[in-house]
């Protein structure tokens, strides 16, 4: 597998591994596909100016929301360990993007401070709309470290209004899969690029969770590509 560009070694510490999620969110309105990317800033410690999904950190503000909420994931029985990664997700879309994955109406209880801002919008977020798609955690040697999982949605699933991005990614646009294929992308990026190209193969993008999703993790000799179940706990980094 091609090395990685980008990502400083870092072996004079133990790196901790971060929770993070990402979303891919693809408009089929047209013959050929497009994907919503993109690219990240230059003075960032991590990826600088290459293109990536919208995404981010788990925050715990996420698991906090994760743990009452009322609505549905996709599938139904996600793992509860997996359900504040969707939500991290949507946030995530709209703090970058401004794009939201929700429906009208009042996140019930409190929200901390990571959702205020989705809260304001008098949207609620919709996470059954995102359906897993990979998992990948970051290799040893990198100046930062992920536990990271990728959810697929359709652009039917935003609503029609958007705030404005945090800015955070620049030159935000839609590409045709041969289009990010050209773009500066991460090594995860590109691999999980080409499982979206996979499903886009088959008559319809499947979301099917029965089905087992691919899992990239380093065991300490090579980097690997698994099959797991989104349907229960997940392996430990």
């Amino acid at each position: 597998m091609p090395k990685s560009h980008g990502q400083p070694a870092s072996s004079a510490i133990d790196v901790p591994i971060r929770d993070a999620a990402c979303v891919l969110v693809v408009d089929a309105s047209a013959p050929e596909p497009k994907l919503l990317m993109g690219r990240r800033r230059a003075e960032q410690v991590f990826l600088p100016n290459k293109w990536v999904f919208p995404g981010g950190r788990v925050e715990d503000d996420d698991r906090s929301l994760a743990d009452g909420f009322g609505d549905g994931f996709s599938p139904a029985d996600l793992a509860s360990e997996i359900r504040p990664f969707a939500l991290a997700a949507v946030r995530e879309l709209f703090e970058e993007t401004g794009l939201m994955v929700g429906r009208r109406g009042t996140l019930a209880g409190a929200v901390g401070p990571a959702w205020q801002a989705f809260a304001a919008s008098g949207c609620v977020p919709i996470p059954a709309h995102l359906y897993p798609l990979a998992r990948a955690i970051t290799p040893p040697g990198r100046v930062r470290r992920f536990d990271t999982w990728f959810f697929l949605t359709g652009s039917t699933a935003i609503l029609t209004d958007s705030a404005l991005p945090d800015g955070e990614l620049l030159d935000l646009g839609w590409f045709t899969l041969p289009e990010a294929r050209n773009l500066d992308l991460p090594n995860i990026t590109r691999l999980v690029l080409e499982d979206l190209a996979g499903l886009l193969t088959k008559a319809r993008v499947s979301t099917d969770a029965s089905e087992p999703l691919p899992y990239y993790y380093s065991d300490g000799t090579a980097f690997r590509r698994d099959l797991i179940s989104c349907k229960v706990a997940p392996p430990t980094p």
